[in-house]
């Protein structure tokens, strides 16, 4: 596939949608555990899925059963999934905001976001959190996010997705290219951890090779900064996701609904820049 022919990266698109759609209703009969449903819900809807449709009143329903008293649901990672999607609700503004309250909670004192209190500050998890709720970010927690992937940058090997979040938190505080010079250096280190096939992986030439995980966030990290665009490097991570794609819609990964949601969510913001050139 040539990224020249947004026809075809449209059919790539529309061939995953009904797919990760009738895998939030498998999910939803098999009671899979509420983090992977709402996840690839959330993606979904956030690439235009339509809100009114009788799965997502089932899932809206098991949502506000599993929320605990507390105001969370299981760990600090699934609360953000099943937020991202209630809150596309107008409805349940009161167990979002029990929801966020209990999210406050678990913050640590230095800004960061562990799985719980007692888990240590991740920055996969606390970018993840401002990238979905960016009225949960503060200074307190970019200026962590800065200092942790800078420590993070001394040892090797760096992982890719890690600075994906880093863009991504960064991006959704709208903290400008020049206050924090870590965003360029970030993403020259993103750009140059390409796969000769296009593709990325936890790092470059990492035993598994390219997957769409990976591939996904970091197509996303890269393309939270349009200024620093180099267009080349989309184009191959999206022809790499096209020639990989699975004949019935998903990719190839180990929770294959998040691989695909995240690969989905990438090739749509990808279409909307390439457009754009």
């Amino acid at each position: 596939m040539s990224i020249s022919n947004t026809l075809e990266l449209e059919q790539v698109v529309q061939k995953s949608i009904p797919e990760l759609f009738d895998t939030v209703n498998q999910f939803i009969s098999k009671e899979i555990e509420l983090k992977r449903i709402t996840r690839v819900a959330s993606l979904l809807i956030k690439n235009g899925v339509d809100l009114n449709n009788s799965i997502f009143g089932k899932l809206r329903n098991n949502c506000k059963e599993l929320q605990k008293d507390d105001g969370g649901w299981t760990d600090v990672d699934e609360t953000i999934w099943v937020l991202s999607f209630l809150n596309h609700f107008d409805n349940e503004m009161k167990i979002v905001g029990n929801g966020f309250h209990w999210l406050n909670q678990q913050k640590h004192s230095n800004g960061s976001w562990g799985n719980s209190q007692r888990d240590i500050g991740r920055i996969p998890l606390t970018g993840l959190l401002l990238h979905l709720h960016p009225s949960m970010s503060s200074s307190e927690t970019t200026v962590w996010l800065e200092n942790e992937f800078d420590r993070e940058n001394k040892n090797f090997p760096i992982l890719t997705y890690k600075g994906a979040f880093f863009l991504l938190a960064m991006k959704a505080s709208k903290i400008k290219t020049e206050d924090y010079p870590l965003i360029k250096a970030t993403y020259s280190f993103l750009a140059n951890e390409q796969n000769d096939d296009g593709g990325f992986g936890p790092w470059k030439d990492h035993p598994i090779g390219s997957e769409p995980w990976s591939t996904g966030i970091v197509l996303l990290g890269l393309l939270s900064y349009p200024e620093l665009i180099k267009k080349e490097v989309i184009e191959k991570a999206v022809d790499w996701l096209a020639e990989n794609q699975l004949h019935n819609g998903l990719w190839p990964y180990h929770y294959i609904e998040e691989g695909s949601a995240w690969a989905l969510h990438a090739l749509i913001e990808s279409y909307k820049y390439l457009k754009k050139c």
